[in-house]
């Protein structure tokens, strides 16, 4: 596939360091991380303290208010490393009366909203595999608050976008528009100090506060007096993420570990196994049938991830694990290659959302992958009134008619997850680490960069930079259109997709955030951040040395 030429290329943002690299979608967030490791922390402190002012400098994707998954590798003592997630689900509310649910899902205001899980899992993560303290690594987020970060160009075409719901917060109101009514310019500088506060207390507190103490207290008042379902005996049934068992597949004799259930590994996992019985030829960026292949590969993948939910307390004891079998995806892939689809349409769930993603290593051999999110854009649309931060409306992500469906809506119940961090491995090494926000489309996306640097041979940067689609079980393919030569939209099209155009670097196909690995120490980091939507890459210019830190 060539592109067409009559699209502009976008600048990709990239960074090279000996010591290390962080890569985000905020400048802010990505210095934060570097300012931790600049001082001697390790790549928990850099991902934790990025995470942090992510919620600060990105509001519209996650927060306080959210939840994180982690995908970690660390390097023990005895040189033995380890790879696992730790699943940071949010929960519904004990409250919740399952015979009562109302006709459909809960988007919007303090009843959208499950026990936010972020400080939960990034407080777990910080002080079981950190090395700083909790204050210390809060003091970018806290002064990102406080004197202020300049609101992009997406994020003022976003604020525009959700105004009408936006609008009729009076926190968010006074924060992100000017005059009352029209939202802050690109450019602007937005303070915010009620979340400064926040971020304060719980660095002097203790991230526990959150669920225990003074900010827990003004949650469950703030639920009482609008309405919420979120109570007492919620938060103090604090959300500690769980260790589960990483997906460990391989592609082309690459080791491939990614997120598990509730995550959407299995889905990535299907895609390149599938992606794996076709020729590195028949994937050529050169191929006008190569986003066919793609298309194909994808929906197979999200039909069989929609059609088969998993509940991931289950999923570790089962021995038959369809979705990864190689040899199912054989026969996959011999339909791809007849150009037929046997599969019947149906009603797929709904898969938007906004979320974001960071990727962190270390020289110590510490790799973090961090995927976050506040469910759709701005969440609930409303914010914790005094607190500065948004509420999740993760209440829209459970199932509301299968009462057998794993993600069905119950009291203290899980909601459906799409997060893939991936981290690459060629042998026993470290290769690369990527993840991407955008729901359904973080597989597809993260799918599409995998193939284009192992089959094409592409820089990790140009990989990102690609002209890029998604394919879901609908039948329609999301496409950068004027990215994408003729021949292939005509392919599409006669293949019985549905081709619904998108921009040239559309916001809703992902942003990923990638880190390519030395291989040799002493090598240089990589770092990589997708051009559609804000962000960048870098690396610590120098560490100190630190005595005494695990």
């Amino acid at each position: 596939m060539a592109d067409p030429g009559t699209a502009r290329r976008k600048k990709v943002k990239m960074a090279r360091s000996p010591h290390g690299m962080v890569s985000t979608a905020s400048r802010v967030a990505t210095e934060a991380g570097v300012m931790m490791l600049e001082k001697g922390g390790n790549a928990v402190d850099a991902a934790v303290a990025a995470a942090f002012c992510l919620g600060v400098t990105e509001p519209q994707a996650s927060g306080l208010g959210g939840q994180s998954m982690v995908l970690l590798h660390v390097a023990d003592n005895d040189g033995k490393p380890s790879t696992f997630a730790l699943d940071g689900s949010s929960r519904a509310p004990f409250s919740l009366d399952p015979a009562r649910h109302p006709a459909h899902p809960l988007k919007v205001g303090v009843k959208a909203t499950t026990v936010p899980s972020t400080p939960a899992t990034l407080g777990y993560l910080l002080e079981t595999y950190g090395t700083l303290p909790l204050q210390e690594v809060l003091e970018p987020a806290i002064t990102a608050a406080k004197e202020g970060f300049k609101i992009s160009a997406l994020q003022h075409t976003l604020h525009s976008r959700e105004s009408p719901k936006l609008l009729e917060d009076e926190q968010v109101k006074s924060i992100f528009f000017k005059s009352g009514l029209l939202p802050v310019n690109a450019g602007d500088v937005v303070r915010q100090p009620q979340l400064a506060v926040s971020l304060e207390h719980m660095g002097n507190a203790g991230w526990r506060d959150f669920y225990l103490g003074d900010i827990a207290a003004r949650i469950v008042a703030d639920m009482e007096q609008r309405g919420g379902l979120i109570s007492e005996v919620d938060l103090r049934q604090i959300p500690y993420p769980i260790q589960r068992e990483v997906l460990k597949e391989s592609y082309r004799g690459y080791d491939l570990h990614t997120f598990p259930p509730p995550g959407a590994g299995r889905a990535l996992v299907q895609i390149l196994n599938t992606l794996e019985c076709f020729t590195a030829e028949d994937l050529s960026p050169q191929s006008a049938l190569s986003p066919v292949i793609l298309a194909l590969a994808f929906r197979a993948a999200l039909m069989n991830r929609e059609r088969f939910p998993m509940d991931p307390a289950l999923y570790a004891q089962l021995p038959d694990k369809w979705l990864l079998d190689k040899e199912n995806t054989r026969r996959v892939a011999e339909r791809i290659r007849n150009m037929a689809s046997c599969y019947k349409t149906f009603i797929p769930p709904p898969t938007s959302g906004e979320t974001t993603h960071l990727s962190v290593a270390d020289s110590l051999g510490n790799i973090v992958g961090i995927t976050q999110s506040i469910e759709l854009v701005f969440g609930a649309k409303t914010m914790a009134r005094d607190m500065g931060f948004f509420y999740n409306n993760y209440m829209s992500a459970f199932d509301y008619k299968n009462m057998m469906h794993p993600c069905y809506l119950l009291p203290g119940g899980r909601p459906w997850s799409s997060v893939a961090p991936t981290l690459i491995l060629k042998g026993e090494h470290p290769f690369m680490l990527l993840g991407s926000p955008g729901s359904e489309r973080i597989s597809t996306t993260l799918a599409q960069v995998i193939t284009r640097v192992i089959d094409g041979g592409q820089d990790l940067a140009d990989a990102v930079e690609a002209p890029r689609l998604h394919a879901g079980s609908s039948g329609k393919v999301m496409i950068e259109k004027r990215r994408f030569a003729t021949e292939t939209l005509d392919a599409l099209a006669r293949t019985g997709f549905q081709v619904s155009e998108r921009g040239e670097y559309s916001f809703y196909l992902g942003c990923v955030q990638a880190v390519m690995l030395p291989e040799m120490p002493g090598g240089d980091f990589y770092g990589v951040s997708d051009p559609r939507r804000d962000g960048s890459a870098m690396g610590p210019q120098f560490i100190k040395e630190v005595n005494n830190r695990g």
